[in-house]
């Protein structure tokens, strides 16, 4: 198998299990010293930060788990550029906020760096300002 065909499976493989709510199965598919962010503006603060070094991430994804209910989000498009190690997914659908119970329709893209097979930095490409208002991050008046 190719690594870009490794990297497309793997990337299939987390959504799956993140998407079922297993947070050490999402874990155990990632990079050790793996980080994540979500672009967005500094005025969101922790949400837009990056959450680097291995109890930081953990925490992130957690609170994405616990927090966000992505079981209804399709992946739409997979593209890996296997020179640079860094696959695109577009995925779309159904997100449930799980405190409030609100969902919206939404889309997204993630920005996945490997590094020796494994996924290393994810960057989330979002519409921050839905993510911001659902969960009360901001409140627009």
């Amino acid at each position: 198998m190719t690594a870009k065909r490794d990297m497309k499976k793997l990337v299939e493989e987390i959504y799956a299990v993140r998407d079922r709510g297993d947070i050490e199965g999402t874990l155990a598919l990632t990079g050790e010293d793996c980080t994540f962010r979500i672009v967005g503006n500094a005025r969101l603060g922790p949400f837009s930060s990056e959450a680097a070094g291995p109890h930081a991430f953990r925490q992130a994804i957690t609170q994405l788990i616990t927090e966000w209910d992505l079981s209804a989000i399709r992946t739409v498009g997979i593209h890996v550029d296997e020179d640079d190690h860094v696959v695109f997914a577009h995925r779309e659908g159904e997100v449930r906020y799980i405190p409030s119970g609100v969902s919206f329709h939404t889309e997204f893209v993630d920005k996945i760096h490997f590094k020796d097979g494994k996924p290393v930095k994810i960057v989330e490409f979002l519409d921050t300002l839905q993510v911001a208002e659902t969960s009360q991050i901001i409140q627009i008046a």
